[in-house]
Order: C-alpha cells, then structure tokens, then sequence
C-alpha cells in the first residue's frame, strides 16, 4: 500500500516511515525539507514532495494523488492540529483512510475548555465527524517517550543527576508509549481490513509510578547508576499554580504553562484508559520501560 506521511521529518514521522517500509508498504513524505530525513529513509521513499506549509494547497494535492492512506505526524500547535490537518484532510478525501495527528491521553474523556491543547483535537475531530465523508483513526498512547524525556518544554528528567521530578503522592501511574511502538501500532491500524471505518483507538507500551521509573532506570543500568525522586509538591499546589498562569496568561501562550495543566490531570486521572487495542495488533511487541532506557544510554 502507498501511504503519504505528512510531517515525516519529525519525531513521530521518522519512526512511521521506518516501520511503514520495514513491512513493504511504499512510503511517500511530505515536509519542507528531505534533508532532515536519513539516507535510510529518504532513499527508499516513494517520493517526497516539498511544502512551504499546512496553507500549499498545490503541494498538499501532489502529496496525496494516488495514495492508500495518509497519516498526520503534525506537531501539536493549534493552528497546525485545527487548519493544516482540515487543509490536509479535504486534499486526502479521494484517498478513504486518515490517521489524525492524535497521540495523547484520551481527551474523548474530557472536554472543550479542559486543557488548552486538547481543546484543538476536540476541534478537528468534531469538524471531521460532521463535514467529512471520512472516518479518521485516532490513536490514544498517553505521553510519547521521547517527548517526556526531552526536556523540550517540561524538565522531567534531569540527564545529569538522573533525577525524576513529579508532584503528587507518587502513586498516580503514568501511560507512556514509544516512538517506535506507536508507529507500529499507527502503521498496522491503517493497512488493517477495518480502517476506512475509523475509530478510536486505545494502547500503550508501559506504565509507571516515579518510583517504578526509578528503579527501570536503575536496572537498565545495571545497578551502576543511581536514580532520584524530587517532589515538587502536591496536587492542589498545582491546581493552585495552573490558576495563577491561567489568570495572568494570555490562552495563545498557554505553552508558557500548559505542562501543570498536564500534570493536574494525570494525577486525577482524567483520561486514563485500558489498551483494549494492544491485542487487536499481536504482531507489536510493546517495549518495556528498561527496554526504552537501555536503548537510550543517554539518559
């Protein structure tokens, strides 16, 4: 099957294309710039077409001429979750199959004025659902790994003391999934004989208390290296201190305190859900938590 992945060059879009062709499929990329891509990937593409962005309608209806499928990989800026997949997904509907950029907590759980971020995937899949003849799948996998251990917006994770730090009273669990396994399980929902019926779907790779990440970490090293806890406070601290933000921020700058509101919810466990769907796919091994920490050795 030929499957076009929108935002290939990315996080996530990397390890779809990976996956895609390790299992035959023929991949085709779109993105601004094929240099950012491997050799490995970029030379066994279909083809890649060059955007200038979510608003190059010429190029969004070049990228999905004569595909199967197509799945999102944007990242998670409103304007990109709401207006590029709407822009992406009227240049996809001769194509039948659409994997929404989607990988989060269930936000079906929650709802619009939630959470800043989720508010935009509410969005779109509401628009979906009422003006488009296709049923997109969306994939629900917690926080992605990589993201979490990043640093990119929220310091999780010190690289240098090895140190977690959370709030709460340490018993909340967290549902992480991997690049790599989220890829696997995106790229085998849309070539599955049920996908033009979209749908949600629900997995995971691992869950985690701070101190099972701890004591994963640890042994992933061997027991050489020593992992630490830092408690920042509780609960209610952070309810406290996402109001504050929230009275004093303007919403188009809610990344500055997005993450507390991440944290609120995890804690109260608001859009937690079972991966009913991890066996709908038996082929994907899940990685565990020291599978994921042995193949980083950076961390």
């Amino acid at each position: 099957m030929l499957i076009l992945i929108a935002g290939i060059t990315g996080m996530v879009g990397q390890p779809l294309a990976e996956y895609a062709i390790s299992k035959g499929h023929r991949v085709r990329g779109l993105g601004r710039n094929p240099g950012k891509l491997p050799a490995t990937i970029r030379d066994n593409l279909e083809g890649f077409v060059t955007s200038t962005g979510i608003y190059d309608i010429p190029a969004l209806d070049q990228a999905v001429a004569g595909v199967d499928a197509v799945i999102c990989a944007y990242n998670f800026d409103p304007e990109i979750v709401v207006e590029g997949q709407l822009f992406l997904l009227r240049a996809a509907e001769r194509a039948g199959i659409f994997h929404a950029a989607s990988w989060n907590y269930d936000w079906t759980l929650g709802h619009l004025g939630q959470h800043e971020t989720y508010d935009s995937y509410i969005a779109f899949a509401a628009q979906a659902r009422i003006s488009s003849r296709i049923k997109p799948l969306y994939m629900f996998t917690g926080v992605i790994a990589e993201w979490l251990f990043s640093n990119r917006r929220d310091n999780i994770w010190d690289r240098d003391t090895k140190t977690m730090s959370y709030f709460g009273d340490g018993t909340e669990e967290w549902i992480g999934t991997t690049a790599g396994d989220l890829a696997a399980y995106t790229v085998e929902a849309v070539s599955a004989p049920s996908a033009e019926q979209g749908g949600f779907l629900r997995v995971e790779s691992f869950r985690f208390t701070p101190a099972q990440l701890v004591a994963a970490y640890e042994e992933a090293r061997g027991g050489k290296v020593k992992g630490h806890l830092k408690c920042h406070g509780s609960l209610e601290d952070v309810v406290s201190m996402l109001a504050k933000a929230r009275a004093v921020t303007d919403p188009i700058d809610h990344e500055s305190y997005i993450g507390l509101a991440y944290v609120e919810h995890t804690l109260k466990g608001t859009w937690n859900y079972e991966p009913v769907d991890n066996k709908r796919f038996p082929t994907v091994k899940p990685t565990s938590l020291r599978q994921f920490f042995e193949a980083h050795p950076e961390l």
